[in-house]
């Protein structure tokens, strides 16, 4: 039996540069799909401040002290993280997140503060008609696709693991 070797290019050939077209399409294809989950993301999180944060607050349904406990930092990772958006969709993901990273404590104020949110938001419902009645409203929206304000909450929480 003779041993051979396999194809062998020449000296720095098609099998190098037949690798590095293998990582480039692996790359691109990875950052396709974090632009993408980012894009989601984000507009998920612009349905909370949107429909919930910033109307709430104009119609006064909530106390401050109680809008604050349910929905913590969820105003300030939406602004770093629609940051992070604009400049992975430029490809500039380096940047990106070393302009992110610094406003991660954003993440900690929340998370640290989820199950005080999440038991003010189920007194809310309970003794707030106005409120519920709201929460209804909003969710009924087409936007938010048969997405509850609570699954919405848990977002950030759920995006710290990703």
């Amino acid at each position: 039996m003779s041993f051979s070797p396999g194809p062998v290019g020449p000296p720095g050939g098609t099998d190098i540069q037949e690798q590095r077209d293998r990582w480039e399409r692996k790359r691109s294809r990875t950052a396709k799909e974090l632009v993408q989950t980012e894009q989601r993301y984000c507009q998920q999180l612009e349905l909370v401040t949107t429909f919930f944060v910033e109307i709430l607050k104009a119609k006064g349904t909530l106390r401050q002290d109680i809008r604050e406990s349910i929905f913590s930092s969820i105003k300030a990772i939406h602004s770093v993280n629609q940051s992070l958006l604009v400049h992975l969709e430029n490809s500039y993901f380096g940047r990106g997140f070393e302009q992110f990273c610094p406003h991660l404590s954003h993440y900690d104020t929340y998370a640290d503060n989820i199950y005080k949110a999440r038991k003010a938001l189920t007194i809310q419902l309970k003794k707030n008609k106005a409120f519920r009645r709201f929460k209804k409203l909003q969710e009924a929206r087409e936007e938010f696709k048969d997405q509850t304000l609570e699954e919405l909450l848990q977002l950030p929480v759920l995006r710290i693991d990703q």
